[in-house]
């Protein structure tokens, strides 16, 4: 949770993803291991997230940053954006709201890794999803 109560509700890797009508679809959801058969390789990917708002952040705007990234520090994709969740009609006060983002990036990997997906809330680190890089074995 960030200083200022946004939370991480969820951060999930899929093949692919997006939202509609505050509904969250993906295709391949949930791996954590990438399977290369040369290297270097493109691999297409999403990264979903959800993102808890406290009736006390709404109507004000937030900043979020997906980092994709290696062990070493290479960055395999990155994007930041910002959003503002308003408070809706008839909404009873305290709620929290969930915002969903969805991000497909294509990446190049040049080797076998270890990789995380970071998201970042107003400038902190919120969660991480690490995954794999892995060589296919031969047939």
């Amino acid at each position: 949770m960030t200083s200022d109560g946004i939370s991480a509700d969820f951060l999930i890797l899929a093949d692919a993803a997006q939202v509609q009508g505050e509904k969250l679809f993906m295709m391949g959801g949930g791996w954590s291991l990438v399977w290369a058969k040369e290297f270097p390789a493109q691999h297409q990917m999403a990264v979903a997230a959800g993102i808890l708002i406290p009736w006390m952040e709404t109507n004000a705007k937030h900043q979020f940053k997906v980092i994709v990234r290696n062990e070493a520090g290479a960055i395999f994709g990155e994007i930041a954006g910002e959003f503002e969740q308003g408070r809706a009609p008839g909404l009873p006060a305290g709620t929290t709201q969930r915002v969903i983002v969805a991000i497909n990036f294509t990446i190049r990997i040049e080797a076998a890794c270890e990789a995380v997906a970071e998201l970042l809330l107003d400038g902190a680190l919120a969660k991480a999803v690490p995954f794999r890089i892995a060589a296919s074995p031969p047939r």
